[in-house]
This record gives C-alpha cells, structure tokens and sequence, in this order.
C-alpha cells in the first residue's frame, strides 16, 4: 500500500528575510548517485546511517540528519572528488521528484559567434590583478560557511559592495542580497536588463560559500576557500566589473550570480533556480565557475559532460577555440557536482568549464582544507597566481558577449532589418493534418530566429536555417486562416513576411459512449476520434463515467487512492498523420493524456491496438510501453500503421508499477485502463 503526503511549497523570485540560524537538529533528504549511496550511509560518522527512501535512474535518496550534510559533503569530495556531489532538499517529496530526468522549459536559443568586437573589446579590460584582488579578500575571512553569521554573511557584503560599485548607478543594473530563510548566508545577484530580449536569461555563477573537511564546527573552522570556490567567484566578478566599465549593454538579461550554501547540497543555487522555473523565466543558459584557479591536468580547461546541455556544450567548445586556443577535454564529474546541476534539474541547459581533469583526480588537492590558500593555486608553472583563472575569466567574457549578445557605447549599430519569404504553404491551398510552414531569411549580419505564426499569433519558432515549422491544422476550425512568417536580428530588428490565407479541411469526429460495446466510438469514418471529457478519472476515483470504458466492459479499473494525486488514464485521441479518413495502411498519432504519480518513473502507460473490436475477445497488439517522464496531467503520444479492418479500437493501460507489460490487462489497485473504438474505411 502507498501512503502519500502532500507538501505544499511557495517559491518566489522575490528575496524573503534571513532568519537567525536555523536549527540543526532537524531531518532533510538528499539525491545523489547511486554509486555513491552506499559508501555515504556506511562511512557516516554521528548520529544514525542515513535512511534509503527510494533509487531511480541512479539516483537514490536519503534520509539524514541536517547537522550531517558538511559530513556528505566531506566523504563526496574525499571518495568521489564530487563537490558537493548532492542535493539537499526540505521534503521527501521533493527529493522523490528530483529522480525524476530533467525535461527542457524552454526552446534553445540559436547559437552563434557573430559578436567577435565586444568579445575582444571585454578580453582588453581583463586583468590577473584584479581577480588576484578578489580572491585574497574572500579568502581572508576564517570561513565563509553557509550558516556562519560572521564570514559567511560579510562576504556576502563585501561582493554586493563591489559590485555595486562597478554598476556605478546604472538604471539598467541591480545588485541584490538574495536572502535565504533557511540559513544565514545570503546569495548575491547582479542583473543586467536586456534592451532587446529582456525576458531571455543568461546567468553566468559561481558558489560564494567554502567548507573545511571533517571539521567537528564548520562554522568555525579555518576555510579560507581559495580556489573553491572564491577564484570561481572573482573570476565571474572580473567580468562583470570590465562589462560595467566598457558600458557594455547586453541584448539579453544578463544574471551574474555567487550562491550560498552550494558545499551542504547546493542549496543556494537550487533555490534561486526553482523559482526561477516556478516564475516561469525564460533561462536560456548558464554557466558555472567553480574552481578556475588550479591547473593540474596538461590540458587547460576540462568541460563537463554529464547534468549538463550537450547543444551548449558545443557553443561553448567553439567559443574556446574561436577565441581562445585553449586545449581542452571533457570530463565527467557525477551527479551534483556543483550549482550547474541544479539548473540543470529544472530543466535549464547548463554548462561547466572546471580547472582540471577532475575524473583523473587531477584537480587542486587543498580544496575543503585549511591549506586552500591563493599560496597553493598555480598556472602549472607559477604559484600565487590568478593567471588560470584569468582564462576562465576570457571564456566568461566570450559566453556573455555570444549568448548576451549586445554592444559597446560607440560600436557601430546594426539598423538593417532582415528579409523573410513565407515559402509554403501556397496563398490559397488547402490544407489537412499536419503541415510545414517554411520560410526562408537573411540578415546582413544574422538571423537569430524565425516565428511561424497562423492568424498572427505565433506557433513555432525556428532557430536556424531551413526554416520550417509542422503546423497540425486540425488545432483550428475548417475554414480560412492566415499563416506568415517573422525574423529577427540579434539587434532586435524585425521583419514580417507577406501573408497567406490557406483553408483548412480536416475530418474530425468526437466519440460518443456505445451501449453495445460498452465504450468510447467513433462510428463513421473520419481523420480524428476523440475521447474528448468521457475517460476523465479511474474506476470511483473522479468518478470515470461508464466505468471501465473496455470493450464489452472487460478489465475493470483499479479504485484505490485519490483522483488527480494518484494514476488515472483521462483522455484518448488517434488521429491520421496526414490528415485523410482512417484506412488500412494509413499512420495514425496515438495521444494518451494522463495523470502520472509525483515520482512519475514509478508508473507506466501501455498502449495497444486492435483490428477487430466487434470481437467477443479481440486481440491485442501492444504498440508501445512508456515510462512518464514528467509527474501530473500530460500528454504521451507514440504513431503505429492501420492493419485492415472496418472496426479497429486502441487501448491505453496506464498503471502503477514499471516493469514490461504481460498483458493488456494487468490488474492493480492503480491500474486504468480505456478503449476507443473507431471505423476504418
């Protein structure tokens, strides 16, 4: 039997007060891999071993007292070489959802390297000195310890200082203590507003707190955090201090972010990033710095593979060797290995360019110790140095001027708007199912993106050329509609196409309950049958109306639980993919919506088909099998081919338990099952 709680938790983009130190004794959950699940509850020291929850997708999740993170984090970094190597959370949960892989919130932007004068105009303003400063003064506190109200707070003050003085009063610039009511250290954030593209992100991170392993009093023993994580820091502040003195003006918003609390499960971070996603913000990248200031490998920079976005990685590769040179190599670093994953968990594309080979072991050997000192970072060559840091600081530069796009005070600005031809369809045609709007554009510069829009309202977006968009007509009414097509610049000039007025002619039907067959059918001949509100809820929990919904009312639902919290198959849609009436031969889109389990990974949506549903017992033929990937009402669709047959039916079993399907009728008092029966011609 499953027992759920439901936890209900406000997350706000706005700062809410720091409390006074939180109490220590209280249970938290962490997610972390798999791998290292065992090594951590059995070398824990104080208090009781961890207790396992649940493990999905080699993650595992524990229960542990809070007073023992700093001890996690210190067996992570000693066995693992993982900093901090997991994530804390307040509920199970929300450590249960975090097992879950993370699905994109937003479309990627279209990278290009196309702003080569600012790129080179902030890598003039770059200095070894400065970040040098930066890091001797957030090195010189005892510790900078997440829950220290000395150290770890007045670094804090001393970033949001400086900072504020390299904003020197721009309206366009804010530097803000983001204040966390869980524990004392504050984060720090500086935004930049976009002028073109406001509502696009880019943050670029590093984690402001530092830790001492194995220390029996972390808030009071001797962390001074050189390389981890202060060079990180002064290395995204030494960007942000030349673009503010180049006047540099992104085209995109710009965030510059030192976290708190990234060494006790990157808590910081993933709080800043949850309410970000729960604001719905449109993050279109970010970068983090942790530890930039220790080379130990022959390569100079190390790019991380793993909780990160492949298609970023690649634009950050090619900004390393654009403008760069550098030698670099890819790395894996485990799950949460630094503040890059908690973006990541929300679906954020994320990327990390670290120091070292840090799956040879290769990276700073001080870090979490009171040797951590500027003394003992080097270039390879020379110690006491920020020169490695300072080519962090350079890709830094690159990934603000590229994905931030923008200009300098007196650069030539870009005026010409781009030109944009719709290419299909025709002015007049007509159109049935799914079909490509495309178009074609150019810029004397560069498109940055193409909107199709059908009745000027925008439905796709595409980021590169060929242009081109699948519009499902059978979304709109028959009858005539207008698509077009719109470009951009990265400076913001626009361009809108000619429009054309198409007529779209689908064939749809809506399902209507069979007595005889004791289901959902659609008895003519169409391109769509659709279960429309009929499936809405499982066996007594909604309640389902004409419960089960099976053919000839076989296979009975499961009643355990509780509507719209526990599995309920609630809608089904077949529809030809090219628009014409069901016939043999022809590919249909099978779309199943339905409510999945808060850790959807446990659930499982069966999908089957039959070519004869007059039978007294038909056949089934299973389609597919698919675990959710994403927790409450959504939508799973999968294609398959129409055998012969005049009287055709598919089935969605959706239930709890993921294991392969045996049958289609596998019972559980989770479990639902819906049928819906269709003609053929």
């Amino acid at each position: 039997m499953r027992l759920k709680r439901v936890v209900p938790v406000v997350v706000s983009l706005c700062c809410a007060t720091a409390s006074a130190e939180a109490p220590r004794d209280r249970e938290v959950y962490i997610t972390l891999g798999s791998d290292a699940a065992g090594t951590v509850r059995s070398s824990l020291r104080g208090g009781s071993a961890p207790t396992l929850v649940r493990e999905a997708n080699g993650v595992s999740v524990l229960k542990l007292a809070e007073t023992q993170l700093s001890d996690v984090s210190s067996i992570m970094h000693d066995k693992y070489h993982r900093c901090a190597g997991f994530m804390a959370h307040d509920t199970q949960e929300e450590a249960l959802a975090a097992l879950t892989p993370a699905q994109p919130t937003q479309s990627l932007v279209s990278y290009t390297l196309d702003n080569a004068p600012v790129v080179n105009a902030l890598f003039s303003g770059l200095q070894e000195a400065s970040i040098r400063s930066t890091i001797t003064q957030l090195s010189s506190y005892t510790n900078r310890y997440y829950n220290n109200s000395t150290g770890g707070t007045q670094a804090a003050s001393y970033l949001q200082g400086i900072w504020a003085g390299y904003a020197n009063g721009r309206s366009d610039v804010t530097v803000e203590l983001y204040t966390h009511s869980s524990w004392t250290q504050p984060s720090v954030i500086a935004t930049i507003t976009g002028t073109v593209f406001p509502n696009e992100v880019v943050v670029i991170g590093g984690h402001l707190d530092s830790i001492q392993q194995y220390a029996s009093s972390p808030s009071t023993a001797l962390a001074p955090g050189a390389d981890d994580d202060a060079s990180g820091v002064a290395t995204l502040s030494e960007v942000f201090r030349v673009a503010m003195a180049k006047g540099y003006k992104p085209a995109r918003t710009v965030k510059f972010m030192a976290y708190a609390a990234e060494e006790v499960g990157l808590l910081g971070s993933k709080a800043i990033a949850q309410a970000h996603k729960a604001a719905n913000v449109n993050v279109v990248g970010v970068l983090q710095l942790d530890m930039t200031n220790y080379r130990g490998s022959t390569v100079e920079v190390s790019l991380v593979t793993d909780n990160t976005n492949a298609a970023q990685n690649a634009f950050l590769g090619s900004l390393i060797d654009t403008y760069t040179g550098y030698s670099r190599a890819n790395i894996a670093c485990g799950y949460g290995c630094s503040d890059h994953a908690a973006w990541h968990a929300q679906g954020y594309p994320a990327s990390m360019p670290f120091e070292a080979r840090y799956d040879l072991g290769e990276e700073n050997p001080n870090i979490h110790k009171a040797s951590d000192t500027l003394a003992n970072s080097t270039d390879g060559t020379n110690w006491g140095t920020a020169n490695h840091a300072l080519k962090f600081a350079r890709i830094g530069a690159a990934y603000l001027a590229e994905l931030g796009k923008g200009g300098l005070p007196g650069m030539p600005t870009d005026t010409v708007d781009p030109t944009v031809s719709l290419t299909a369809p025709a002015s007049g045609a007509t159109v049935i199912g799914t079909t490509n709007i495309t178009a074609t554009a150019n810029d004397n510069v560069g498109v940055s993106r193409v909107e199709f829009l059908v009745n000027g309202a925008v439905k796709g977006t595409a980021f590169s050329s060929p242009y081109s968009y699948a519009w499902d007509s059978r979304t709109v009414a028959n009858g005539t509609h207008t698509v077009a097509a719109k470009a951009y610049d990265s400076a913001g000039n626009t361009a809108t196409s000619a429009t054309h007025e198409v007529r779209v002619a689908n064939v749809s039907t809506s399902g209507t309950y069979d007595s005889t067959y004791k289901t959902v059918r659609c008895s003519a001949a169409a391109a769509t049958c659709d279960s429309g509100t009929l499936f809405n809820g499982r066996g007594t929990r909604g309640p389902e109306l004409n419960t089960p919904n099976t053919l000839r009312g076989t296979c009975k639902d499961g009643s355990t639980g509780t509507y719209r919290s526990d599995e309920s198959m609630e809608a089904l849609k077949v529809s030809t993919v090219d628009g014409s009436n069901f016939a043999a031969g022809k590919q249909v889109k099978v779309e199943a919506t339905v409510f999945a389990y808060l850790n959807p990974a446990s659930d499982r949506l069966d999908l089957y088909y039959t070519a004869n549903a007059t039978a007294t017992t038909p056949t089934w033929t299973l389609i597919t099998s698919v675990v959710p990937t994403t927790a409450n009402l959504h939508t799973i669709s999968t294609t398959y081919t129409l055998p012969s047959g005049a009287n055709q039916a598919v089935r969605a079993q959706f239930r709890y338990g993921n294991t392969a399907p045996t049958s289609a009728c596998v019972s559980g008092e989770y479990n639902d099952r819906d049928d819906l029966m269709f003609t053929v011609q």
